[in-house]
């Protein structure tokens, strides 16, 4: 019994620790190479994001659909194989770095403005983003870890295992949205208004 307990104990992902741990590399990292070329990748990605912000396009649209709606299917993919453990803990940390990243960059970049614009950069996609990424990120885990202690699919549970992921592609579907045509207004109103280029 006990032993049943420890293996359904192993299979929770520790989503919040790794998403920590992935900002605190996000927060230090830019701290200590900021001289580099980061400066540099940081203005140009605040510059495109306001050309961007002017458009609000159909290729605009496409090239989020494409970028999120690819990773994804990689990560929800992972998840029927052995690999979806090391993608899910790795894809956490990286969610963590790259939200840590943003915003320091953008603190370092150009003082408290940035830090509106790192915000900026962030909404409202990134509330539907970040618990649909979690629960992406737990059902993957869970489903692969079970694959790979018991060397084996369950067939029973591939197909509740594939509606979870529909709802979660839905609740992005939603983010995408917010992203394409939401965030470009609120990018458009912060550089407007604090006039950082």
């Amino acid at each position: 019994m006990k032993q049943k307990l420890s293996i359904n104990k192993n299979r929770e992902l520790p989503a919040y620790y790794l998403f920590f741990i992935g900002c605190v590399i996000g927060i230090v990292l830019p701290n200590l190479i900021y001289k580099m070329q980061w400066k540099q990748n940081t203005v140009s990605a605040l510059y495109l994001m306001g050309i961007y912000a002017e458009k609000g396009s159909r290729e605009y649209f496409w090239k989020v659909l494409r970028m999120r709606g690819g990773l994804f299917l990689l990560v929800a993919g992972s998840g029927l194989t052995i690999f979806g453990v090391l993608v899910a803990v790795g894809g956490m940390i990286l969610l963590g770095i790259g939200m840590g990243m943003l915003m320091t960059m953008s603190i370092l970049q150009f003082g408290f403005h940035g830090g509106l614009i790192g915000i900026g950069l962030m909404l409202p996609q990134f509330i539907i983003y970040v618990p649909c990424f979690f629960a992406v990120s737990k059902n993957v885990y869970e489903y692969s870890m079970r694959i790979w202690k018991n060397h084996s699919s369950f067939s029973g549970q591939v197909s509740t295992y594939i509606v979870k992921m529909l709802i979660c592609a839905v609740v992005l579907c939603a983010g995408i949205l917010s992203e394409v045509y939401c965030n470009p207004v609120i990018m458009k109103i912060l550089i407007q208004n604090l006039k950082i280029f």
